[in-house]
């Protein structure tokens, strides 16, 4: 009897161990998921528009990749906030030389110039860099039409303005918000003939996290201009403050439907450019775990191969892939997304010609 029992424990013992085995020797051979490594531009997360949107996108598919691979979106996706400007490329070697992200994204113009030297160091990495190029055979760069989200933003403050004056504020003095400017101003100049140059406003905060001096510098230009569009970062929700504090002004947004990330401000948010920095990175990150990784520039846009990413939020109807429904509570006359449906048709037949730098 004991030895039968024996026996039995014995064939358990080593059925066990086999099964263990077995499943350690799968665990070992199992492929670990994708990681991706997402590096914010300064001014971090809160902007309700560029740096969210970045963080929206990657998210996304980190999400997807999660679902796939029975993970958490956490185990996926790393992330960090620089606070300056010195601090990218610190950041930029650490996730290089840690050998395990699938794909480095980094956010912002002035991560390029680094990155081109980092890349270099790396060349196994693969990046994508957002609103800038780095000339590096292992980065993807991502740039997009903003001169239409500007335009279009443009038409609708020119229809719309009472006092035939407007503006513009950007973050920094820089050739990236120039392109926001220039699109507006023409965007305001095409749909009201009225208005001049010189009755469009264009001032710069100095910086993309400083909505206090963004207000005070709004308060400025509210004195003769009744609808200023904010291309500033976190800085120009600066700029919704202070259209609140007078019922006869009016703001537009930027990059995502800003009266939907910022419901407070609903009320005088007539209209927000789109600037789909969401679906492209997404995008091209897909690409990347598809084997199909394109190092070079990738344009975005309306007037552009891909075809997508730049439009307006305005109104409460989709009217098609660029003018889209915003959470506004403004009423916008029909005869504004008629001139806004003109003026999409005519960018993309090349009828309209934006100037940019």
């Amino acid at each position: 009897m004991k030895r039968f029992i024996y026996h039995i424990l014995m064939t358990l013992t080593i059925a066990i161990f086999f099964w263990n085995f077995s499943v350690l020797s799968h665990a070992l051979k199992s492929p670990a998921p994708p990681k991706i490594g997402l590096i914010l531009a300064t001014g971090g997360l809160g902007d309700r528009s560029f740096n969210d949107q970045s963080y929206w996108g990657t998210l996304e598919a980190a999400k997807e990749i999660a679902k796939e691979s029975k993970k958490k979106a956490e185990d996926i996706l790393d992330y960090v906030e620089p606070t300056s400007i010195a601090e990218y490329e610190g950041f930029q070697r650490e996730f290089a030389s840690a050998n395990e992200y699938n794909i480095i994204v980094c956010v912002g113009f002035d991560q390029a110039p680094i990155l081109e030297e980092v890349a270099l160091d790396y060349p196994d990495q693969k990046f994508i860099v957002i609103d800038a190029v780095a000339n590096a055979v292992n980065v993807a760069s991502i740039l997009f039409n903003d001169w239409e989200e500007a335009f279009l933003c443009g038409v609708a403050a020119g229809m719309m303005t009472r006092t035939g004056k407007v503006g513009i504020q950007g973050g920094m003095d820089i050739p990236l918000i120039h392109r926001f400017a220039q699109g507006f101003t023409q965007g305001a100049l095409w749909a009201n003939k009225n208005m001049t140059e010189k009755d469009v406003l264009v001032r710069y905060v100095g910086a993309w996290d400083n909505p206090s001096f963004g207000k005070e510098l709004a308060l400025e230009m509210y004195a003769s201009a009744d609808i200023i569009y904010g291309a500033a970062g976190k800085s120009h929700l600066g700029v919704f403050a202070a259209a609140e504090e007078d019922r006869n002004r009016w703001a537009i947004g930027t990059d995502v439907d800003q009266a939907w990330s910022m419901p407070e401000h609903a009320d005088v948010i007539i209209a927000s450019g789109l600037k789909r920095v969401d679906v492209a990175v997404k995008n091209e990150i897909q690409k990347t775990l598809k084997g199909t990784f394109k190092s070079g520039i990738i344009q975005y846009g309306i007037n552009t191969e891909i075809g997508i990413g730049t439009g307006i939020a305005i109104g409460n109807l989709d009217v098609n892939e660029y003018i889209r429904a915003s959470k506004s509570k403004v009423k916008i006359p029909p005869e504004v997304i008629l001139k806004l449906v003109e003026a999409v048709n005519g960018i993309k037949d090349g009828t309209i010609v934006i100037e940019h730098e």
